[in-house]
């Protein structure tokens, strides 16, 4: 994970449970990962909140599959 990458956020985990999201957040990585293994995500909407590593997943840099 590097800056500038596209992530998806899975769940959310925190002191009282783990929760799905109900939308399809997509975001970029503008900092991190730090030394405990959470990463600042920047979303489309200028929301801006750091999220552990195991929370989001990486989105594909090349979707080849839908070429011909």
């Amino acid at each position: 994970m590097t800056v500038g990458d596209l992530v998806r956020v899975k769940d959310v985990f925190t002191g009282h449970g783990t929760y799905e999201v109900d939308k399809n957040l997509v975001g970029m990585i503008v900092q991190g990962p730090n030394e405990v293994g959470k990463i600042k995500v920047l979303f489309t909407d200028g929301w801006i909140t750091w999220l552990h590593t195991n929370e989001i997943e990486l989105m594909p840099k090349e979707r080849s599959y839908l070429k011909e």
